[in-house]
C-alpha cells in the first residue's frame, strides 16, 4: 500500500470515527481491524503513525465509555429489584 493509498485510509477513519458512537452498528472489532491492518505496513510515514496512535486513543475512548453504559445498565443480582419467579408447577 503506498502511503498516498494509506493517507486516504487514515482521512477516512477519522472522518467515521468522529461520528462513532456507543450505538454503532459495527462493532469495535471491526474498526479495531481496520487500525491493525494499517499498523502492518512498513511504508507509512512518522505523521501517519501519529494519526493512527490519535484514532487507537479515540477507538479505546469509545470502548471504555461503551462499557462503562453497559455497566451502569446492568443491574447486579441479588441487589434491588428482582422479578417474580414465573415458573408454573407441574400439575
Amino acid at each position: 500500500m503506498s502511503y498516498q493509498d494509506i493517507d486516504k485510509e487514515i482521512a477516512h477513519l477519522e472522518i467515521v470515527f468522529s461520528l462513532i458512537s456507543t450505538r454503532d452498528r459495527f462493532p469495535l472489532s471491526y474498526w479495531h481491524q481496520r487500525l491493525h491492518a494499517l499498523t502492518r505496513s512498513s511504508t507509512m510515514l512518522p505523521t501517519q503513525r501519529q494519526r493512527l496512535a490519535q484514532l487507537e486513543a479515540t477507538l479505546r475512548s469509545v470502548g471504555a465509555t461503551r462499557n462503562l453504559a453497559g455497566a451502569k445498565t446492568r443491574r447486579p443480582r441479588g441487589l434491588g429489584y428482582e422479578p417474580p419467579n414465573t415458573l408454573v408447577p407441574d400439575a
